[in-house]
């Protein structure tokens, strides 16, 4: 009985809560490197930085850490990304039964691959499995693709891929590496476009904003490898942009917007393909979907693996009660 709450004190004062600012990123990708998950955005910084832009929080030790962010779309509610170390289901133990020691709020298990054994009896144990998630970008599942695939686009799966990218090589579309001190208004001016077009309902348009400006100060300001193409008209008029951060082999795709135009998306894709191919990278993470839609239009890139994620709620109403001990555990704070 003591030895049980002896443990979960001695792993509640070995574990650190840190606050992640821009100047933390780049020893966060070096940290992120460590992970074994099938996700490839467990390896990107810049991704949680921009999913966590309301608040981000590094939880854990130097063997064993998770990451912890304010959700950028639902006020009072905390994301939970799965550990990354030596000890992961005894630190997702303690983040999911102690209350008190993350940032208050409800909590939900995000990106959770719900075959991974190491979590999946843990959420079993606590009565919860992973759902589908309703709002971020993992409701459908995250694809890989092949760039070099995409700009040979050979094949019966590539026909109507190949005529978008005819339809927009006739309107004269073109595009080009970014420069953040040349693009960046460009990049800022089709967001907004884009975002009038699509905010309402459950979003608003700073949900839809947020993550480019969060891209681009980071381009500014963290140190990381964040690429992209923008993509303009005949008239020299910006219509689309890809943003994405470059780990290791793989382009991690951050944030796209195309305006409407005629292959405008398609030769966006394009353009980020062949500038992966000319510096021989050979994956691009295109990460998951929020709509059906924008699913379907991955899937025609022909993915060469795809990984399904989901979210699990969280219960923390009831704090953690051991056996033969009266009321919660009194954690002790140094």
């Amino acid at each position: 009985m003591t030895s049980c709450i002896r443990r979960f004190e001695a792993s509640a004062q070995a574990t650190v809560l840190a606050p992640i600012g821009f100047d933390d990123l780049p020893h966060l990708s070096r940290a992120l490197k460590r992970s074994t998950h099938d996700d490839p955005f467990s390896r990107s910084a810049a991704y949680f930085a921009m999913t966590g832009r309301k608040g981000l929080w590094r939880f854990g030790d130097d063997e064993t850490f998770m990451m912890i962010a304010r959700h950028p779309n639902k006020p009072g509610t905390i994301l939970l990304f799965p550990p990354i170390g030596q000890k992961t289901s005894a630190l997702l133990e303690l983040a999911m039964t102690i209350p008190d020691v993350l940032p208050s709020g409800n909590r939900e298990m995000a990106r959770l691959n719900p075959t991974d054994p190491r979590f999946t009896r843990l959420l079993a144990k606590h009565r919860t499995v992973a759902g589908r998630e309703d709002t971020l970008d993992w409701a459908y599942p995250v694809h890989v693709v092949d760039p070099t695939k995409i700009v040979e686009r050979k094949g019966k799966p590539f026909v109507s891929f190949r005529g978008h990218i005819n339809r927009a090589l006739r309107h004269g579309l073109q595009s080009q590496a970014i420069d953040p001190s040349r693009h960046r208004d460009d990049v800022i001016a089709v967001i907004g476009r884009w975002a009038e077009m699509r905010h309402g309902g459950r979003f608003t348009r700073s949900d839809l904003i947020g993550p480019t400006h969060a891209v681009l100060e980071m381009m500014n300001r963290s140190g990381l490898d964040i690429r992209g193409t923008i993509s303009h008209d005949c008239d020299g008029k910006p219509i689309g942009f890809w943003l994405w951060e470059q780990v290791g082999n793989t382009a991690m795709s951050l944030v796209r917007a195309y305006l409407k135009q005629p292959g405008n998306a398609e030769f966006g894709i394009l353009a980020m393909a062949k500038q992966l191919t000319a510096t021989g990278v050979p994956e691009m993470c295109l990460g998951g979907s929020e709509t059906a839609d924008l699913d379907a239009f991955k899937r025609k890139m022909q993915p060469v693996r795809s990984i399904a994620l989901g979210t699990a709620m969280i219960d923390v109403s009831q704090p953690l009660a051991v056996p033969g001990v009266q009321g919660p555990i009194a954690l002790a704070r140094g």
